[in-house]
């Protein structure tokens, strides 16, 4: 004879908790000197002393913002239940709700854009300088910490007294969420030592329930 299953718990949530924002941009990188000329009055032209330079490098994007903690599951409702006669196998399960799984961290923030050349001078005779390196991409930031789970509650089981059958009963406690994980490293120049954020930890379990069984 197959056996019935009663759980009593918490509600579970539906999402996770939100994401952290992404980093911003990193600033433009400084502009570069400009070039020299010089007028050569014997022949009536001009010559490049020296060129200009290459813009600077663009500034690293911020870090992410953090995950958003998971909240707390929810409680397992407390209350008693009347089964009346009892004539197949019944198990009745109490335990809290599952703690909400943490957001994610923000993606790094973009690196900011090269700084523009320096002039070449009015007759441009001076080779042209390049445009600057992009900057590096932020960290990404670190994922929220899981919600812990639910608290138990106290469950009175009646059950008519001349049952052919007992009910049985298991707790169990509310399981933690889960961390969220690291946001990533944003975008730009990608030798620069920055990286993902860590991930988030897991919540604690939720406190202990009581199933208290008696026929009536």
């Amino acid at each position: 004879m197959a056996t019935t299953t009663i759980i009593i718990t918490g509600d579970p949530y539906t999402n996770a908790a939100p994401n952290g924002a992404t980093g911003g941009t990193g600033s433009k990188g400084a502009k570069g000197s400009p070039g020299k000329e010089s007028y050569n009055s014997s022949n009536c032209t001009f010559s490049c002393d020296y060129g200009p330079s290459s813009g600077g490098k663009g500034g690293t994007g911020t870090t992410g913002s953090k995950g958003t903690d998971g909240s707390k599951g929810r409680p397992a409702p407390p209350g008693t239940l009347n089964l009346g006669y009892v004539n197949n196998p019944v198990i009745v399960r109490v335990g809290g709700g599952t703690g909400q799984d943490a957001g994610k961290g923000g993606k790094g923030g973009t690196g900011g854009p090269g700084g523009d050349p320096g002039d070449r001078g009015p007759n441009n005779v001076c080779s042209a300088a390049s445009t600057g390196q992009q900057g590096c991409g932020g960290y990404g930031g670190n994922g929220g910490r899981g919600g812990d789970g639910g608290d138990g509650a106290t469950i009175i089981v009646n059950y008519d007294y001349s049952s052919p059958y007992v009910p049985g009963s298991e707790t169990f406690n509310g399981k933690a969420g889960n961390g969220g994980d690291g946001g990533g490293v944003g975008d730009g120049y990608n030798n620069c030592g920055t990286g993902s954020g860590s991930r988030g930890s897991n919540g604690n379990p939720g406190s202990n329930s009581e199933v208290i069984v008696q026929p009536v």
